[in-house]
């Protein structure tokens, strides 16, 4: 994310998302009734052609709306905000309905009541930008899972099934398996920075054996760990290990897995948490949280008092932290309510 222009007496801030992480933390930022304005297209009444004055003709506009929906589009890489048109020219009617599309470096110009959190998840996305993508392979014998891990989410780019059988004889499983690691390869081939290699028994470290032969350019790339699981379950052990941390950097999906993990150890042994408003609300008087969690959904929904038992917990030195309900770790708090917290000391 490129933050372009801050107009704090306008409470205006122009950027550029650069990917589709950025669109993603933009879907959270925007809100409902905040005004948003980009260069778009408008289809206009073309008035010296009569015979075709009721389709127009479409042409690129600057303008604004005020936000009424806003929907995020993984599959064609796009953010769209629907709503009132606030702003145009002339030949616009004003409070006439129009789409902005939002794509990667397309500016775009958001004026709202901007809380500590939206400048904190601006921020962070500003950061990010700057990191390697995180591609994962999950890997067996038999099926090799391969994956991204984005900001908001995972994204399983292939599912491979590899062929091996007991009915076949050891020259046809080799060459098999050979085709099996030339296709994996092959995908991965196409990332740069590191790939994490992980799974049960032999495989990874056969594959890894394969590319320091075939691949020797993307031999310095490959890092392999080991595994309990297959599949998404094995991605889910890596994401809570703490493993991508040590090779990547901090990732934002791999801290709030941990944190989840480790809020759910405490609740499950009675120790150092609470979860749902009132209890939340009662550890929070007194000044007991450590980390406050939050799914982006709750956040969003302006539930009674969030911003200032935001404020609240970061006098007392605490942290909030937005989950996404995008991935596992998300759906699992949002089941506890949508808000819990990590504590500095028992309050029972």
């Amino acid at each position: 994310m490129k933050i372009i222009n801050q107009i704090p007496e306008k409470n205006l801030i122009k950027l550029m998302p650069e990917n589709l992480d950025d669109l993603w933390h933009l879907s959270n930022i925007i809100q409902y009734n905040n005004a948003v304005s980009a260069l778009t297209e408008r289809r206009t009444e073309d008035k010296g052609d009569k015979l075709r004055a009721d389709r127009g003709v479409k042409k690129k506009v600057y303008l604004g709306v005020k936000a009424e929906k806003i929907s995020f589009h993984e599959d064609t890489n796009r953010l769209r905000v629907s709503g009132k048109i606030i702003h145009c020219p002339d030949d616009i009617p004003i409070g006439a309905y129009h789409t902005i599309d939002i794509e990667p470096l397309s500016q775009v110009s958001i004026q709202k009541n901007w809380k500590p959190w939206d400048l904190k998840r601006l921020k962070e996305a500003e950061n990010s930008s700057k990191n390697p993508k995180i591609v994962v392979v999950v890997l067996d014998e038999h099926t090799a899972n391969i994956y991204t891990v984005r900001e908001y989410g995972v994204k399983e780019l292939a599912e491979l099934k590899s062929g091996l059988s007991k009915n076949l004889n050891s020259k046809q499983n080799e060459q098999m398996r050979f085709s099996y690691f030339s296709e994996i390869a092959s995908i991965i081939s196409e990332f740069s920075g590191k790939i994490l290699i992980t799974g049960t028994g032999f495989a990874r470290n056969n594959f890894q054996k394969y590319v320091s032969e075939k691949y020797k350019e993307l031999s310095p790339n490959i890092v392999v760990e080991s595994s309990n699981h297959t599949g998404r379950l094995g991605l889910q052990e890596i994401l809570k290990s703490g493993i991508i941390d040590r090779i990547y950097g901090e990732a934002r999906l791999s801290k709030e897995s941990q944190l989840i993990e480790k809020l759910l150890e405490e609740i499950s042994k009675k120790g150092l948490a609470a979860y749902g408003l009132a209890d939340v609300e009662n550890a929070l008087n007194y000044c007991a949280i450590e980390k406050l969690l939050i799914t982006d959904e709750y956040l969003r929904s302006k539930r009674r008092n969030i911003e200032q038992m935001v404020i609240e917990v970061e006098n007392s030195n605490g942290e909030l932290v937005v989950i996404s309900t995008e991935h596992d770790s998300g759906k699992q708090l949002k089941a506890l309510g949508g808000i819990a917290a990590l504590l500095r000391f028992p309050i029972n």
